[in-house]
C-alpha cells in the first residue's frame, strides 16, 4: 500500500488527536495529579487506539468540507455553553439549545463520516469481491 496525499489527514489525526484528547480528558475530569493507579495509562491507551482507528479510516473520507464545517459548529456550540456556564446562565434556554445543537451536530458528523467510509471504503471492496466471485464461477444451467 502506498501513501497518497489523501493520507495526510490521517497522519495529522494520528499525531495530534491523542495528545489533544488526553489533555481534554485531564482538564475535564481534573486528573492532573492522579498518581498511583493505572487510570492515566489506561485512558491514554484507549484514546490512542480510538485515534488510530480514526486515522486509518480517514483515508476513505474524500470530501472534508462537511465534516470540518460540522466540527466548527460543534466547537462553537461547546464554546457557547462554556461561556454561558461561566456567566452563570447554564440552566437557561440558550444553554439548553446550544447543548442540543452540539448533540445533533455530533450525531450528524458521525453519520457524514460513516457514510463516506462505507461508500468509499467498504462498498467498493465488497463490489470487487462480488465481481471476482462472479468471474470465477460459471453461470449455472448452461
Amino acid at each position: 500500500m502506498r501513501f497518497t496525499r489523501g493520507d495526510l489527514p490521517g497522519f495529522v489525526i494520528a499525531l495530534l488527536a491523542p495528545p489533544a484528547l488526553m489533555l481534554l480528558f485531564l482538564a475535564s475530569y481534573e486528573t492532573w495529579d492522579h498518581r498511583g493507579t493505572p487510570l492515566l495509562g489506561f485512558m491514554a491507551v484507549n484514546i490512542a487506539v480510538a485515534a488510530a482507528v480514526a486515522a486509518v479510516f480517514s483515508r476513505f473520507v474524500r470530501r472534508w468540507e462537511v465534516p470540518l464545517a460540522m466540527l466548527l459548529v460543534l466547537a462553537a456550540a461547546a464554546a457557547g455553553v462554556i461561556a454561558l456556564q461561566r456567566s452563570g446562565h447554564n440552566g437557561g434556554a440558550a444553554a439548553t439549545l446550544l447543548k442540543w445543537v452540539g448533540l445533533i451536530d455530533f450525531l450528524l458528523l458521525n453519520l457524514a463520516i460513516g457514510y463516506q467510509v462505507l461508500s468509499n471504503g467498504l462498498l467498493p471492496v465488497l463490489d470487487r469481491h462480488a465481481a471476482r466471485r462472479a468471474a470465477a464461477d460459471p453461470p449455472a444451467g448452461r
